[in-house]
């Protein structure tokens, strides 16, 4: 298969030759000149439909937002949000449906339901430094003796799979059905046959067995005590299994902020992941990690012949290098069992269909994603309108340096913006970027031997929401500011693994260099939100990354690039973002608003001047964003004093 950059195709395009099909793919966005490293981002991005870069054209889904506002509204009880959905106080809901509301919430007309298998599972994590645990083989009875098809039907109301990969059976690098044999059903004969085969044998006085020294054994099986039905279901599963093995065993409650394996030698855990890349098998099963100091390898696992493994998955610039790497990791986690997977759920949401349509199916955020709401529009073909939306906690920050809650993540993607997006399909569609140049010494003799140059040109039209000119200069200073603020403790550059350099040819055009060649570099920097360099580098500092509260403290700085801009909240109670008129893919606003915008002066309500009635041109949609943001701040001010 041979990759070339046709000169006879529109500039931004990549021209994909497959020898073997003889089709010819073309995709917006990416213009690549190497060899190994491109061929494999190629392939990365088959399957997105081809993007127009430019504003707004209305036959693409990046284009809009058609809605005037969005109101994230707090609601932590479960059965609450199911009854604002049903009054119609929330159009979406941003967590997941309990089973037990499907059929009531699908009798109603108004209402529908979208459910996928996660990109996740739920899974029992195993102590491999405690013994006998630390003996794989020892693990390999328990996973034969577990019952899978037990969670699905008792616990998982048969709304899940059976798997045993420890990548996601949704993910393309998933080898599930080259695993042999299967965990699915429980084989209590063989696992009992690989104990005795050890020394473990039974007292025939308490049926339990021993140690081969004769001492007594016990394992016990951990769950979240807020989740009795299926953590505490699925460690009960796991107590029985150990039963049948004659082991002495139970389930017992525990507290995650402990010690870790203070009280429990398994564990029960759910992992999510919100993409495909598969680089962190690296980390999380490599054997340097297995110490309690890092929060990788939490099941202490070691193995010699899966860390040979470790480079060529880190480094390999092939899709052909990657998936050998990334089979054989799996063949050997498989085998070795340092934590069992117990099953890959489906997931459903629930979403109101009397007001808006034109929901996005989205792999990773299903109906209530960001591709949603920057496509919703009302079922009566007007612009404009409110949409709900229910959080399940409150926001805990808005600073995107810290850790954050979902709660958060599903504001901040809102008024942020990247290099790329994940489209509806998980892989990477154009967000800033228009066309992207890669070069390694084989193409260009300047890039040093065995680094990678990324060339990206980015759109004219994009600005913040203070009407400050979006620049290749925000873009370099976005990725040296990760750099230079990590002296100060900021983890962000961990992800910029052997970035050597970010830097601005022109307003429109950024470089960054990597001193290595890996099929991960492009996925390690191209989501990273822009961090506009006139407030960070003025009034923040480096120093500053980690106090810096923006929306939440008005006197801190806030702008934003996103297709909504932040206009109000009440701390705990909603969260108020509305349609940002200098987004670079905002939808044609002539308009008449379904919004009275009210009175026009500073006691307005944040956000309502977003709607006028009227196509304004660029200058005063700035005054429009500018002057909003002011309402805002000065709102906040008039609350906050005493």
């Amino acid at each position: 298969m041979g990759f070339e950059c046709a000169p006879d195709y529109p500039r931004g395009f990549i021209s994909l030759l497959s020898h073997t099909y003889g089709e010819r793919v073309h995709m917006r966005g990416l213009c690549i000149r190497s060899h190994a490293i491109l061929v494999a981002l190629a392939l990365l991005l088959i399957g997105f439909q081809p993007v127009n870069a430019e504003p707004f054209l209305e036959d693409t889904f990046q284009t809009g937002p058609y809605i005037d506002e969005v109101v994230f509204k707090v609601i932590s009880n479960h059965d609450r949000r199911v009854l604002a959905l049903q009054n119609g106080d929330i159009d979406l809901d941003t967590e997941l449906l309990d089973p037990v509301h499907i059929p009531q919430l699908e009798a109603d007309p108004d209402i529908a339901t979208y459910s996928a298998l996660r990109n996740g599972y739920g899974h029992l994590t195993i102590n491999c430094d405690w013994y006998p645990l630390n003996i794989s083989a020892f693990r390999r009875a328990f996973a034969f003796a577990f019952d899978k098809t037990r969670v699905r039907s008792d616990v998982m109301q048969n709304m899940s799979v059976l798997h045993d990969s420890l990548v996601p059976v949704v993910n393309p690098w998933c080898i599930e059905d080259e695993l042999t044999p299967h965990y699915y059903e429980a084989h209590p004969e063989i696992g009992n046959a690989i104990l005795d085969e050890l020394g473990f044998m039974v007292d025939e006085e308490t049926g339990f067995r021993t140690m081969p020294d004769g001492s007594p054994l016990q394992i016990r099986v951990g769950f979240a005590s807020s989740s009795p039905e299926i953590a505490g279901g699925v460690a009960q599963i796991g107590a029985d299994a150990l039963a049948s093995l004659h082991v002495d065993s139970y389930a017992t409650p525990t507290d995650y902020n402990e010690e870790r394996w203070q009280y429990c030698e398994m564990v029960f855990y759910a992992s999510n992941f919100y993409d495909y890349d598969i680089d962190w098998l690296a980390d999380e099963y490599w054997s340097e990690n297995a110490n309690e100091s890092t929060d990788s390898n939490y099941c202490m696992f070691r193995n010699s012949t899966f860390d040979s493994w470790r480079n060529q998955l880190l480094l390999g610039t092939t899709p052909e290098e990657i998936h050998e790497a990334a089979a054989e990791m799996q063949r050997i986690l498989h085998y070795n069992v340092p934590r069992l997977v117990v099953y890959v759920n489906e997931y459903v949401q629930a979403y109101r269909i009397d007001k808006f349509e034109g929901h996005v199916e989205d792999l990773r955020s299903y109906i209530s994603g960001t591709w949603t709401l920057r496509n919703m529009h009302r079922s009566d073909g007007a612009m404009g309108g409110t949409v709900g939306v229910g959080l399940s906690n409150r926001p805990n920050t808005f600073n995107f340096y810290l850790k954050n809650s979902h709660s958060t993540q599903c504001i901040l993607e809102e008024i942020y913006c990247s290099l790329y997006d994940r489209g509806p399909d998980v892989n990477p569609v154009p967000d800033l970027a228009t066309d992207m140049y890669i070069q390694t010494h084989l193409d260009n003799p300047s890039v040093p031997e065995g680094h990678t140059r990324f060339i990206v040109d980015i759109l004219q039209n994009a600005t913040w929401s203070d009407g400050t000119p979006l620049t290749a200069e925000d873009v370099a200073f976005t990725f040296n500011y990760a750099l230079e603020s990590a002296t100060y403790g900021n983890l962000a550059s961990a992800s910029l693994m052997d970035l050597v350099a970010a830097y601005a040819p022109s307003y429109h055009r950024v470089v960054l260099e990597f001193g290595t060649e890996s099929y991960w570099h492009f996925s390690r920097f191209v989501y990273t939100p822009i961090i506009p360099k006139h407030v960070f580098n003025d009034e923040i500092g480096y120093e500053g990354w980690e106090e810096w509260n923006p929306i939440l403290d008005s006197a801190e700085p806030s702008v934003w690039c996103g297709p909504f801009v932040f206009t109000d909240f009440e701390l705990g109670e909603y969260y108020e973002i509305s349609w940002n008129p200098l987004f670079h893919y905002r939808a044609n606003r002539s308009y008449t608003s379904t919004t009275d915008p009210g009175p026009v002066d500073f006691t307005v309500e944040p956000g309502t001047l977003l709607g006028l009635t009227t196509a304004v041109s660029a200058a005063s949609l700035a005054v429009i964003v500018i002057f909003t943001y002011l309402s805002y701040a000065e709102r906040r001010r008039q609350q906050n004093e005493p």
